[in-house]
């Protein structure tokens, strides 16, 4: 009778360890509550009072800004800007709900210029806005401290604003201006901002946990094959390799499954594994919480080189590499028709032909539902 009890213990204790590891990797991890709304930098620095108050136009650019409503969604549905409120710069745009003028009316990418907020104090650790447009440095928001351009971002050559926060702790309590520019004529030759605000704490706009690699492992993801072995690698290893070329990865760590380099000692930048190996990366399970999901993609254009994302087990977008190129250009897929689902993304290399591999990074929301 009591080996018949121990043999129970033994195997309930065993059953509940798989349940709990099985549970540990299928249910989502815990994401830090939103910051919601920061406080104005500066009165109108929304663009809310409908004008250029405490901005300064210097070009043609932004003499018709700010414009009204989602003009894009008017002009090319189901593309859309998604602006905070009823005003925004969009240097494309050529509309200000003024009688005469048509929702979608532009001016397009032939005038370029620069538009100066008035000076500020920095109160807050964080600074967000939204931005999209052009993806050159040409067309971009800049934060000027003393002077000096100290943080630079531009847009994703897509008409959806992101929404994106600077770190500024360094610049506390030091005076400074917001720079849109739009210096670029060609083809994305133009930015959209909006809402401009401090925050003390910025949004996680992550889809879990290392959806970026940042950890420098693949903790929260789970490789199968070879392919992802000795993954994520370090640093920009094309560079290394061959000067012109460039990964354009995020931060320190992406995944890249011609790359063999991690950082830790003995290991040489730029080292290869070639187009040898194949596999598939699969993330845990989330919850989709945001508008839309970005990433980084790159590498391979052949078939069996994909990243998929499933909703509830099904495969409900696919993006793959139009051509053959290390660096990696950003993808944008549109979700919130799946508000509140189980997702997981997948990434997969199975070939080994020439250009037989996968580069990606930084898996993140563009805009969180409870922004919108």
């Amino acid at each position: 009778m009591k080996k018949i009890r121990v043999s129970i213990l033994i195997f309930v204790f065993i059953t509940s360890l798989f349940f709990s590891a099985s549970i540990a990797y299928t249910q989502p991890s815990p994401i830090p509550k939103f910051s919601k709304k920061g406080k104005l930098l500066f009165p109108n620095s929304d663009f809310e009072h409908g004008n250029l108050d405490n901005w300064r136009a210097f070009g043609n650019a932004f003499l018709n800004q700010p414009t009204y409503g989602d003009n894009v969604l008017a002009r090319e549905s189901p593309k859309c800007a998604i602006p905070q409120g009823s005003w925004w710069i969009g240097s494309y745009e050529n509309y200000q709900g003024l009688p005469g003028q048509k929702p979608g009316d532009a001016q397009k990418n032939d005038a370029v210029g620069e538009l100066v907020s008035q000076t500020f104090t920095i109160e807050t650790p964080y600074i967000g806005f939204l931005i999209n447009g052009g993806s050159k440095k040409t067309t971009a928001v800049r934060l000027i401290v003393n002077g000096e351009v100290v943080r630079e971002t531009s847009g994703l050559n897509h008409p959806l604003m992101a929404r994106e926060f600077w770190n500024v702790k360094e610049f506390l309590n030091q005076t400074a201006v917001i720079s849109i520019i739009d210096r670029e004529k060609g083809v994305w030759g133009c930015i959209n901002a909006d809402d401009f605000r401090g925050y003390m704490a910025p949004d996680n706009m992550l889809l879990f946990p290392n959806s970026d690699f940042e950890m420098g492992t693949l903790d929260h993801w789970k490789a199968e094959g070879s392919a992802f072995d000795r993954q994520p690698t370090y640093g920009d290893n094309p560079s290394v390799r061959e000067r012109g070329k460039f990964s354009n990865h995020q931060g320190k760590y992406w995944i890249g499954t011609y790359e063999l380099y991690q950082g830790k000692p003995g290991e040489k930048p730029g080292s290869v594994r070639k187009d040898v190996a194949f596999g598939t990366l699969r993330s845990e399970p989330f919850k989709i919480r945001g508008y839309a999901i970005r990433f980084l993609l790159g590498g391979g254009k052949g078939a069996g080189l994909e990243v998929r994302l499933y909703v509830d087990g099904k495969v409900v977008r696919t993006a793959t590499n139009p051509e053959n190129r290390e660096d990696m250009k950003p993808v944008i897929w549109t979700v919130s028709e799946f508000k509140g689902k189980e997702a997981e993304i997948e990434v997969i290399d199975d070939t080994m032909d020439a250009w037989g591999h996968i580069n990606v990074d930084d898996f993140r929301y563009v805009r969180l539902l409870d922004d919108l």
